[in-house]
């Protein structure tokens, strides 16, 4: 059997080895249009701020490991072009050479790009984006000549960047469209919880951007940002272009599969990853979640059923985390702003509350937002402070499976005096909406 992986990010390389250690005698290739396979790119900003030191560091393999210890071809630096379901061939480009691979299986794991708004100049010399890993590096070279960096985007990307780039001792400000950093993920109460030792401007468009004389000017209505580099932090949008002509793109704009990662009409067709959306276990509606360990199961499940077994992804509830000048903030499911576009009607609780119990030195204080729908099961939970992550886990796992506050509440949590308060700050967001308890 042959195999074809387009794309050797997380995602692809997940289905490859799978296909591999399931289909041993079966012949797999992955094209991949960088040097670098199993890539993390939520790696690159520690990269730019000098955290990590090597992109090879950043890839969980060699490419070296693929091909010799798991019989692996790779194509490197090689481009699909094109595909052809009905004569099964994918048209590559490797160099200045043409190819044509013939495939039994398809698995297309093409991720993510970064999505720039189309404001005058944004093409100009020291203007970057961050979603690949030579963008990393050219990144971090410049920054060397760079005293004053500015970042439009204040989403995980963005807010990371603004971590790294300061710690390099840079002059760094953030600019966000929206009223509040983090907007797709925090509602504002929580975001206000943020303490940033960085300047931020909100509800700030860029509309134009200058270079004159080695420096940029961005400009938003009466404001003027003046920067030696700016970062272009303004989202990702899922890759579909190999395969928009067969009108396999679902209403989020990502690609559109069933439960077993396949394209719909096209069983020896699958695809996984950033590239694809999957169903929301909060709402039972499509949505497109981009994150890292979304994907690599997306890839284990469209590799163990190419190589001809029965194995299904469920969907996913949107968790998330990051670290934002030492302080935890994560989240799961839905905030209340969403689940009111939705059409929920909701209840909300915003506690404050202790991570230890209240005699051990060094406690201090988590953040929790709990979202319910009214009179039913909880939407969605954020989280600021240490142990955030741990708890918004705890969450995704009752959201997943329709938990209520009730079902919070009696969760059976661990308690310590110096690692959790008796009663943990998950259950009292909980309580908070119980009317009895």
């Amino acid at each position: 059997m042959k195999v074809v992986v387009i794309g050797g990010g997380p995602a692809g390389m997940a289905a490859a080895s799978r296909v591999r250690r399931l289909q041993p005698e079966s012949e797999v290739t992955v094209v991949e249009r960088t040097r670098f396979v199993s890539f993390a790119l939520c790696g690159t900003p520690y990269y730019v701020g000098d955290v990590v030191k090597s992109l090879d560091d950043l890839m969980y393999y060699p490419p070296k490991y693929f091909v010799e210890k798991r019989r692996i071809n790779l194509m490197l630096n090689s481009v699909a072009e094109s595909v052809s379901l009905d004569e099964r061939k994918v048209v590559v480009r490797s160099g200045g050479e043409v190819k044509e691979l013939e495939w039994d299986k398809l698995i297309v794991a093409t991720g993510a790009r970064a999505t720039v708004p189309p404001i005058p100049g944004v093409d100009s010399e020291g203007v970057f984006t961050l979603h690949h890993l030579d963008e990393a590096h050219e990144l971090k070279e410049a920054l060397k000549r760079a005293k004053e960096v500015l970042i439009v985007g204040a989403g995980l990307v963005g807010m990371e960047l603004a971590e790294n780039v300061q710690r390099l001792g840079k002059d760094v400000r953030v600019v966000e469209m929206f009223d509040h950093v983090l907007p797709k993920l925090l509602d504002p109460d929580v975001a206000a919880k943020l303490n940033l030792p960085v300047k931020v401007s909100t509800g700030v468009r860029i509309e134009e951007i200058r270079r004159s004389n080695g420096r940029l000017a961005a400009t938003a209505g009466e404001s003027r940002f003046e920067a030696d580099l700016i970062i272009m932090a303004t989202g990702i949008r899922p890759n579909t272009e190999l395969l928009k002509e067969i009108g396999q793109v679902g209403e989020t704009g990502a690609l559109k599969v069933d439960e077993r990662m396949r394209l719909p009409g096209h069983n020896d067709v699958y695809a996984a990853g950033d590239a694809v959306e999957t169903v929301n276990l909060v709402t039972g509606k499509p949505d497109w979640f981009p994150f890292a360990q979304v994907a690599n199961k997306m890839g284990l499940v469209a590799g163990a059923n190419a190589a001809g077994y029965e194995v299904t992804f469920p969907g996913a509830v949107g968790t998330w985390t990051t670290q934002i000048f030492g302080v935890e903030v994560a989240g799961t499911g839905l905030t209340e702003s969403r689940a009111k576009q939705l059409g929920y009607e909701v209840v909300s609780s915003l506690i404050e509350a202790g991570d230890r119990a209240h005699y051990i030195p060094g406690r201090s204080k988590i953040v929790i937002k709990m979202v319910a729908e009214k009179g039913g099961k909880v939407l969605g939970v954020q989280a600021v402070g240490r142990g955030a992550l741990h708890r918004v886990n705890v969450a995704a796992s009752l959201i997943a499976r329709g938990a209520d506050p009730h079902d919070f509440i009696f969760t059976d949590m661990g308690y310590a005096p110096p690692l959790a308060p008796v009663w943990d700050p998950l259950i009292i967001a909980a309580r908070r909406l119980s009317p009895v308890l």
